[in-house]
């Protein structure tokens, strides 16, 4: 099964093409909150009815609680008796009568409120993986956010949660916990739903669903999609049964009560304790069963199941990716498995600069496409290049013991080092230090590389250099030669580190490290240009060729905003001289017929008035756009790229796609769907050493 990239579709991270994941809080307490919501929703009305029974297990003198301004309070009992509160800017006062401080209380808050945050009819790339929708009730649907108020809080940690939710006839709601009942008749619908473990908050989505179950060992998996998504349900939940299978194999039980797909009227990808929320548009993409399912699943054990102690960053996005994203590759080759590795040293490369980086520790959530890099791909390395340091035994086993012993306990970088050091007899801290706690990447290179025959054997020597502060590393050199591979694995700690190599085959290549085992910062000649590129960049400039049309010039700038450049200077191709670009990176709206050289040469691109040639493919629609990222030869340190669109419409369509494919160097777009997609080959590395010539073979 693939990886999880629902995020880098439509969210961001979300995901963690991704995943926007709401985490709990802190391990179980001996008293707390319990929320017993009764709510009624008028979807037509954009609005809501409720009762918060809220159990307090040690009342103070007064109480503060947060409620969202868009609410109002209709009263507020304890036993029967009303109190008097204030509600201002959020925030509501009560005192308590003095002879009920310090015992057990229930309070009653009676209040209703309008939430109608409008999504997007039009989005363009958003880093925001909600669309600016917090509550949000409609007859389309609802969805009310943990954390934006909709309930009474009192923000005392976590809580336990009874809610029960009364909508118009077959407008279900679903949120964390055990189903207790869900009836629909000719005058209403109730849902109702229990969650005994203790959360944070808690989110609700309610829509007019029709519900299909299945059961996996004791615990029921549930779709609730829109009566036109139905026919998914059986592949969703076929996938679903198998996931949790796969998982429960590697790490134990699963930890909740029930496990639902739930559609949304919007496109978000949100994972809650016990269920995951998927917009509409994102359901129904053909990919996402094979990805962003098996993702939100694993967050079950790791993130809402495992939590994280933010003090030391949240570990949980990198070890999901590992054990969803990349386990599903390298479960179906060993090529997949390293075309992911090297995409997240290529994500790193292409959007963390050294300026930018920072240490994994400062990790809390995905913001932008460069904490992605960081918190998902770097983070999901470091569990990799755990894991070999450690052997697969230990290393699931860890996983295995961390699951069983701190369930729904908070879990650091720390507490991981702790484990694994005791798992392998060997003290890890050292290890965790220089990936988790320590900014930057080793920047390696191969020098003085000297190869003599004598005895018949071949000797080969060298030194590996660290350009940065050394890391503490062990590598695989490959020598590859006219027979057997030879691989031997040496362990570098100094600036220098001196090898030697012996085979009896004739050499043809040096290698270090090709399958990308080790995380570093790759040299910009291993970095294929590519979307990525050009949206890290950090001195890009626009060049508006001079036959583009206005009206698909004025379209395809779109792109900008999409690829969040949208600040840069755009110029007119006539403005620009050909000097002036070899400091810039640069994206070409259009063809510049002046600097077409760089995209045409070695690319298998042709143009012509009726449309373009890519390879032996033709395209002369007016819905084709193509996207094409280069290092042109006279600036080989600079990214150029190419948004070449044959229409208004096109510009606009393949704007909000390009985005998407951040580790491609090529796109074509036809018709509104993606025809053609690749990424250019590497063919030089500081880390590849050729014996081919006459010259350095005697």
């Amino acid at each position: 099964m693939k990886s999880f990239k629902l995020l880098t579709f439509f969210l961001v991270f979300f995901l963690g093409g991704g995943l926007a994941l709401c985490l709990s809080a802190s391990a179980t307490q001996p008293q707390i909150v319990h929320h017993d919501l009764e709510v009624q929703l008028f979807p037509a009305e954009g609005r809501l009815e409720a009762v918060d029974r809220l159990s307090l297990p040690d009342a103070p003198p007064s109480v503060r609680l947060f409620l969202s301004p868009q609410a109002s309070i209709t009263d507020i009992r304890l036993n029967e008796r009303t109190l008097g509160h204030t509600f201002n800017n959020g925030i509501i006062n009560v005192r308590l009568p003095a002879e009920f401080r310090g015992q057990p209380v229930t309070l009653e808050i009676y209040y209703e409120g309008r939430f109608t945050d409008t999504p997007p009819q039009d989005p363009i790339m958003t880093e925001d993986p909600s669309f600016g929708v917090a509550a949000a009730i409609s007859p389309q649907g609802t969805f009310l956010a943990g954390g934006s108020g909709w309930y009474p809080d009192p923000r005392q940690g976590n809580a336990a949660w009874r809610l029960s939710v009364t909508a118009p006839p077959g407008y279900l709601a679903v949120s964390a916990g055990r189903l207790e009942e869900q009836v629909t008749t000719a005058e209403y619908s109730r849902s109702v739903w229990e969650e005994s473990i203790p959360l944070s908050n808690l989110t609700v989505s309610a829509g007019p669903y029709e519900v299909k179950t299945v059961q996996v060992g004791d615990i029921p998996v549930s779709t609730y999609f829109y009566p036109q998504t139905q026919e998914l349900a059986p592949t969703y939940l076929d996938a679903a049964r198998e996931y949790l299978e796969l998982y429960e194999d590697l790490f134990g039980p699963y930890p909740f009560a029930k496990f639902a797909v739930v559609e949304n009227f919007f496109p978000t990808g949100y994972g809650f304790p016990s269920w995951t929320l998927l917009g509409s548009t994102v359901i129904r993409l053909p990919f996402i069963v094979e990805t962003s399912l098996g993702h939100e699943i694993a967050h079950s054990w790791w993130g809402t199941g495992v939590r994280v102690d933010h003090a030391q960053g949240n570990w949980s996005e990198g070890l999901t990716t590992y054990v969803a994203d990349y386990l599903f590759l390298e479960r179906r080759s060993a090529e997949g498995a390293r075309d992911y590795r090297l995409r997240i040293l290529r994500d790193y490369a292409s959007l963390v600069t050294p300026e930018r980086d920072f240490p994994l520790t400062r990790f809390l959530r995905r913001t932008d496409r460069p904490t992605q890099a960081m918190g998902y791909g770097k983070a999901a390395m470091v569990f990799h290049m755990l894991r070999h340091k450690v052997g697969e035994e230990i290393f699931w086993a860890g996983l295995r013991e961390m699951a069983e012993t701190r369930m729904f306990d908070q879990v650091s970088w720390d507490d991981f080092a702790a484990l694994y050091s005791r798992l392998s007899s060997t003290d890890l801290q050292a290890f965790f230090d220089q990936w988790v706690r320590r900014p930057g990447a080793p920047i390696l290179s191969l020098e003085n590389v000297e190869v003599e025959h004598r005895d018949e054997q071949w000797y080969i020597s060298g030194h590996l250099l660290q350009k940065t502060r050394p890391f503490d590393l062990r590598l695989p050199l490959i020598v590859e030669t006219d027979g057997e591979p030879l691989v031997r694995w040496i362990s570098l700690k100094e600036r220098e580190n001196h090898f030697e190599l012996r085979t009896a085959d004739t050499p043809r290549r040096l290698l270090v490290d090709p399958d990308a085992h080790a995380f570093r910062r790759l040299h910009p000649k291993e970095i294929p240009p590519s979307v990525n590129s050009i949206r890290g960049s950090e001195n890009l400039i626009a060049v508006v060729a001079a036959d583009l049309p206005p009206a698909t010039a004025d379209a395809a700038r779109l792109i900008l905003r999409a690829l969040r450049q949208e600040g840069i200077r755009v110029v007119d191709e006539k403005q620009i001289r050909p000097e002036q670009l070899g400091t810039h990176d640069v994206l070409f709206l259009g063809l510049p017929r002046r600097f077409a050289n760089a995209l045409l040469a070695d690319t298998g691109l042709s143009f012509d008035e009726q449309g373009f040639t890519f390879g032996e493919e033709r395209f002369e629609s007016p819905q084709a756009a193509l996207f094409a990222a280069v290092t042109p030869k006279d600036f080989p340190d600079r990214n150029w790229a190419y948004f070449i669109p044959a229409s208004p419409e096109a510009a606009r369509d393949a704007a909000r796609r390009i985005p998407h494919y951040g580790r491609d160097s090529y796109l074509v777009f036809d018709q509104g769907e993606n025809r053609v997609r690749g990424t250019w080959e590497v063919r030089e590395s500081p880390l590849i050493q050729n014996f081919n010539s006459s010259e350095t073979i005697q």
